[in-house]
């Protein structure tokens, strides 16, 4: 769409992006289990650099993006990962969906969406920096007790 995409550092931070369904695997797998209130960390268990994210969207977009490279930001970590070894032993939970396939169905999709007009899109509402993301979802009007 032409906006430009805002890289904080020089790419190399690295975060576990991990794909939704991944993730709805993983609560599913912990509903009616014997382990009470416990936590578990889902992700995919390995780390993908800001600079990859960036080039794999290109690729899949099929289109260039204009990069606006900031200073690191303050208090960030450059380097995140989720340590997914007691949801894999407990729950037999493991990420299945690549962060390379992830961003592929994600562009597929986007791309489709945008063409038969599903959402509209508001650039200066998108969680890119210029704004926050406007809710699509609509709410009966409820009686007032």
């Amino acid at each position: 769409r032409g906006l430009e995409i805002q890289q904080f550092g020089d790419g190399s931070s690295s975060r576990d992006y991990t794909y939704i369904s991944d993730i709805v695997d993983g609560v599913v797998r912990s509903i009616d289990r014997p382990y009470g209130y416990q936590v578990f960390n889902l992700g995919k268990g390995s780390g993908t650099s800001l600079k990859d994210f960036i080039d794999l969207v290109q690729k899949y977009t099929e289109r260039k993006a204009y990069i606006k490279v900031l200073p690191d930001q303050a208090g960030d970590v450059p380097y995140t990962c989720a340590d997914v070894s007691k949801a894999f032993h407990l729950l037999g939970y493991k990420a299945k969906v690549s962060f390379e396939e992830g961003i592929m169905h994600t562009a597929k999709w986007y791309k489709q969406a945008y063409a038969d007009h599903i959402f509209d899109v508001c650039p200066e509402m998108q969680a890119n920096g210029l704004g926050r993301a406007p809710s699509f979802s609509e709410f009966p009007a409820t009686a007032a007790n």
